[in-house]
């Protein structure tokens, strides 16, 4: 580390920092919201804070630390993450999911499958979305908790204390309000802190960046289809670049919540597309530096992989940068678990409680219900940050949860939407029997009756059986449906009108074509 005062900075930046959050969080409260006001905002929120508080979510939970880690260990085939297995789900969610959601008045997904299938469908699908959600904020912990340790020494568990204590605070005084604009804040300091470490390794040749030629490039490495290899193109392009990628754009609750709460139909559509911009060019600002990390680090070792960003920032800034490096930090994945924490409220709240177990009550009630959940969140957070310890990183826990939960549903959202025969029963069966294959390979995987080349491999072909096995079963039943006892609801027959739900402005259409040619542009540049 360069001579200095590290920890005089530290300790004046970071707790600054802190105040400013908690500041931000409590000018952005509404005294005395409703419980939508509080948990989800819905349609008040302007185009600009949405598109960026939706970025820094995604960049908060998932990017930060988990994609340096995957740089240091794959080289800039990490970039697969941020392009083929970000925008092209992204630019679906905002040209096909978002119109069907809207055009029904849902607020949420959940909501959305009961408006198409029924109740029981919302409380499967709001299940699935809070153990996910639960499971992601542990994640997030894990990573604040590491991240202090690396730059401030701290152990796990004051780490991971201090974290929540913080994210408790601001998300229990503001709702999802305090959570947007906090994370537009925090974006802002994420993109500066991490802004100068690319130029101070971008001098460094490629050879050192690449340490070898297979990290220097996207597909060219790759076997075509082999799952006992690393990573493989199949298992790239359709586990992650489809299943996993449309699920997660399409499904996520936070990511939905997000879009759903700007003002306009228009507006939350641009949403995933602005965000798609900003997603490419912070991009750059994780990945290179981490696939330089081994050189710049003398080889990763014993190190943790996820240690890989923290301990590069102490061994190129100085004090007062790495100050400002470590508030970054702390500004993505509290963004992160803050948008979880938030999404676990609504479902909770608004998806569960509220339809099922105690309705009717007072929307003062309601507010109370979703800040004790707030808490019961940050609880439910500890046991996963602790089970992430057990992953080699913490990406591949992530991408775990992603093909676990996520795909089944996806599969449900797409076979609901081309066939007017599906039902409750069909969707649940779907959902479950997706779930339960993935289960089972994942089990052999680990008991070592099957054998893939890692973990992450593993992942993409879980995500692909269970979306398979989900669709199957959704258009098996929706064969053997009789067709008798059809529901009123307009919803049952959305692949009638589904070429004028989803119909596009041209301003849409310019800017998610412009979108995937400088995503197919990038991935032609680094074939």
């Amino acid at each position: 580390m360069k001579s200095g005062t590290p920890d005089l900075w530290m300790w004046c930046m970071v707790p600054a920092y802190l105040m400013i959050l908690l500041f931000i969080s409590w000018k952005s409260r509404r005294p005395r919201p409703t419980s939508n006001q509080y948990l989800n905002a819905s349609s008040s929120l302007p185009t600009w804070a949405v598109a960026l508080s939706f970025l820094a979510y995604n960049c908060g939970s998932i990017e930060i630390l988990g994609m340096s880690a995957m740089a240091a260990q794959y080289g800039v085939q990490a970039l697969h993450f941020y392009w083929i297995g970000g925008i092209p789900g992204m630019v679906f969610m905002a040209l096909v999911v978002l119109p069907l959601y809207m055009r029904t008045g849902a607020r949420s997904l959940p909501e959305y499958f009961e408006m198409r299938f029924g109740p029981d469908v919302r409380l499967v699908s709001a299940c699935l979305s809070a153990l996910s959600t639960a499971a992601f904020s542990g994640v997030t912990l894990y990573g604040l908790a590491d991240m202090l340790h690396v730059l401030a020494g701290w152990s796990l568990l004051a780490g991971t204390l201090v974290s929540a204590g913080v994210v408790l605070v601001y998300v229990l005084v503001g709702g999802i309000r305090a959570t947007v604009y906090t994370s537009v804040f925090q974006l802002c300091v994420l993109t500066g802190g991490l802004a100068p470490l690319l130029f101070l390794t971008v001098h460094f040749t490629a050879t050192t960046f690449a340490q070898r030629s297979a990290r220097w490039h996207l597909w060219r490495p790759l076997p075509l289809v082999s799952p006992h290899a690393t990573l493989d193109c199949f298992g790239v392009a359709l586990g992650l670049g489809f299943v996993i990628s449309f699920a997660y754009w399409c499904t996520d609750f936070v990511m939905i919540q997000r879009a759903l709460s700007a003002k306009s139909f228009e507006g939350a559509r641009r949403v995933p597309i602005f965000a798609g911009f900003g997603k490419m060019m912070i991009a750059f600002f994780i990945v290179l530096p981490g696939v330089a990390a081994p050189g710049l680090l003398g080889g990763t070792g014993s190190l943790s992989f996820d240690e890989v960003l923290p301990r590069l920032l102490k061994t190129v800034y100085g004090p007062a940068l790495l100050a400002f490096g470590a508030a970054a930090l702390l500004a993505g994945l509290m963004a992160g678990m803050a948008g979880n924490v938030s999404g676990f409220s609504a479902l909770w709240t608004e998806e569960i409680y509220r339809p099922r177990v105690y309705p009717g009550q007072s929307e003062r009630h309601y507010v109370r219900v979703g800040r004790l959940s707030i808490v019961a969140c940050v609880l439910l957070a500890f046991p996963g940050a602790y089970l992430t310890v057990e992953f080699r990183d913490l990406m591949e826990f992530l991408q775990l949860i992603l093909a676990l939960f996520y795909a089944p549903v996806f599969a449900v959202v797409l076979a609901g939407a081309a066939s007017r025969q599906l039902r409750s029963r069909g969707a649940i069966a779907g959902i479950l029997g997706g779930v339960l294959s993935g289960l089972a390979l994942q089990g052999s995987y680990w008991a070592g009756c099957m054998h893939f080349g890692s973990q992450m491999t593993a992942n993409f072909y879980t995500a692909l059986l269970e979306f398979l096995v989900a669709l199957g079963v959704c258009q098996l039943s929706a064969a053997f449906e009789n067709g008798e006892a059809r529901a009123a609801n307009p919803l049952t027959v959305v692949s009638r009108d589904l070429a004028s739900v989803i119909r596009p402005s041209g301003v849409l259409i310019l800017l998610s074509t412009l979108l995937l040619c400088l995503c197919a542009l990038l991935n032609l540049l680094w074939w």
